[in-house]
């Protein structure tokens, strides 16, 4: 392959990466709360849509011993709005009536927040997370 080509064909590759990443509007994988190093997702992402446009990611998390509530504002929402509110909690199914690790940020730019560890490992348990007046739940894990 000649000097030419190769360079064309590099040139073309790293176009088409960066279209790819022009395109994609996923948001970036979850930090880790300060009070546990290691956790894993259990249940689905909940994406919340906001004025048409998908906006932040509700997910709960499992690690050392606790469940933990995350929302994530993604990049283009955070680009057209100055500040936002955030609440994210874990509901424990057999007692719906109270909010459990719950965080809970205010008139903030921030793109994440975490819940405090909820105590609620041994019961169904979702998590629902609020953008602003937007909110939505995960699913059921067991």
């Amino acid at each position: 392959m000649s000097l030419l080509r190769r360079t064309l064909a590099t040139a073309a590759v790293a176009l088409a990466a960066g279209a790819v990443a022009v395109v994609d509007a996923s948001p970036a994988l979850a930090s880790t709360p300060a009070s546990c190093s290691s956790v894993r997702q259990i249940g689905t992402t909940r994406v919340l849509t906001v004025g048409g446009v998908q906006a932040a990611s509700v997910k709960q998390y499992y690690g050392c011993g606790y469940n933990y509530a995350y929302i994530y504002v993604w990049e283009q929402y955070r680009a057209s709005h100055s500040n936002w509110d955030l609440y994210v909690h874990v509901v424990d199914e057999s007692d719906s009536g109270t909010d459990y690790g719950v965080g809970e940020l205010n008139n903030t730019t921030r793109a994440e927040l975490w819940g405090k560890p909820a105590n609620t490992a041994a019961h169904c348990t979702h998590v629902t997370g609020y953008l602003n007046s937007t909110g939505g739940s995960t699913s059921t894990v067991c």
